[in-house]
């Protein structure tokens, strides 16, 4: 079963918090993300401060911001080149947003398409990036496990306008095919641009809708040639506890 460590390096959420959301985490990937997309079984578990995360375990991290994640050499992969979930605390905040929605939004979007090289094409030819919550941001579209807050999600059909037959989002708010709600926004692909974002009009006032550094849109936007590796749990020269070197990634 792939294992998920829950690294809080936040200093404006308690780990109690963190830990808190970690029911819900498991449930909605488990459950609901599974039936729906098919990511199959996760077990998560909090890491506390100064522990190794699991040999092979993918992260999802909580970061003040930006800033932050630059200080503490998180970038684009674990320090054995898997996939990383990074969750802006302060960010998040700033933008009166819900955290607990923010960490599944990236939770999600992970489970579907870790190495952030999904896309479906339209009848016109278009390619959409395969990102899961985007198109449904925003707490208001979300649902609750036990009393958890947790983020919206499109289903296969939003990515099929002629062959859809179910609901295309989990929460029933989309009614067409490709619909960008109000408070959501996604990326499809220009040949002259490269990836481009299309942003609903609620969200185009909110930070969130704006790629930050080291965010899977910011990152889908880039080659893999300057993805790198976190540090944060490497082994020093001491033989402290830390992970081992970082692998070539998977495309």
């Amino acid at each position: 079963m792939l294992q998920i460590a829950v690294i809080n390096e936040s200093t404006a959420i308690a780990s109690s918090a963190v830990k808190h959301m970690i029911p819900a985490f498991s449930s909605q990937w488990n459950n609901e993300l599974n039936d729906v997309w098919g990511v199959g079984q996760a077990q998560f578990s909090f890491v506390e401060k100064g522990v190794t995360p699991p040999a092979g375990s993918w992260w999802v991290v909580f970061l003040d911001d930006t800033t932050q994640a630059d200080a503490l050499a998180y970038h684009d992969l674990t320090d054995e080149g898997l996939p990383i979930s990074l969750v802006f605390v302060k960010s998040i905040m700033a933008d009166n947003g819900s955290v607990s929605v923010g960490a599944t939004h990236e939770i999600c979007e992970m489970a579907v398409d870790p190495w952030l090289n999904t896309a479906c094409q339209d009848d016109q030819g278009t390619f959409w990036a395969c990102e899961v919550c985007d198109p449904v941001e925003d707490e208001q579209y979300g649902y609750e496990i036990d009393g958890v807050l947790v983020t919206d999600f499109v289903t296969p059909d939003w990515f099929a306008p002629r062959t859809a037959v179910g609901d295309l989002d989990y929460t029933k708010q989309a009614r067409v095919a490709f619909e960008v709600l109000s408070g959501g926004y996604t990326q499809k692909f220009d040949p002259q641009q490269g990836w481009v974002q299309i942003t609903g009009a609620k969200a185009k006032g909110k930070r969130r809708a704006h790629a930050q550094r080291g965010s899977r849109r910011e990152r889908r936007a880039r080659q893999w040639n300057p993805w790198k590796p976190s540090i944060r749990f490497k082994t020093g020269d001491d033989g402290a506890a830390g992970g081992g070197h970082p692998s070539k990634p998977k495309p």
